[in-house]
């Protein structure tokens, strides 16, 4: 009966010594035999975004190179003061030579585009067509 109780009582403090000690080192996951690992990190999000700015007759940066996945943000930037108080604003566009999407001709706003493959895109205004151009490279 001696025997039974000490063997009952080791168990439970080699029990009680695992749980501390995983808890001790911040195991968060588990197992079927009650020992702790870590979690696995978190998935690291692909591509990026960028911003890219259209003034008048000019995309700047007029190339830019991004991952896979990345998105493209041009924000219109065209209005001047015209000297009396007023705005004058130039109507410009982003026209895709690969026939994806493209944004209307417009003076204000934002249009943005996300780019899932690999390869070398080129844009222009419909306005201002060579003139006016630009290249995305997209790793």
């Amino acid at each position: 009966m001696c025997s039974s109780f000490v063997g009952a009582r080791v168990t439970r403090v080699v029990a009680l010594l695992l749980s501390a000690t995983a808890f001790a080192c911040g195991g968060s996951g588990s197992s079927s035999n009650g020992i702790t690992s870590p979690a696995p990190p978190p998935p690291v999000a692909s591509g990026s975004t960028h911003s890219l700015t259209i003034t008048n007759n000019h995309f700047s940066p007029g190339s830019d190179s991004v991952t896979a996945g990345s998105m493209l943000t041009w924000t219109w930037n065209t209005c001047t003061g015209d000297g009396y108080g007023g705005m004058s604003c130039g109507s410009h566009s982003v026209q895709f030579d690969d026939a994806g999407p493209s944004s209307a001709i417009m003076s204000s706003g934002t249009f943005s585009r996300t780019f899932a493959v690999a390869g070398i895109y080129t844009y222009h205004c419909a306005v201002h067509g060579a003139a006016m151009s630009g290249t995305i490279t997209v790793q």
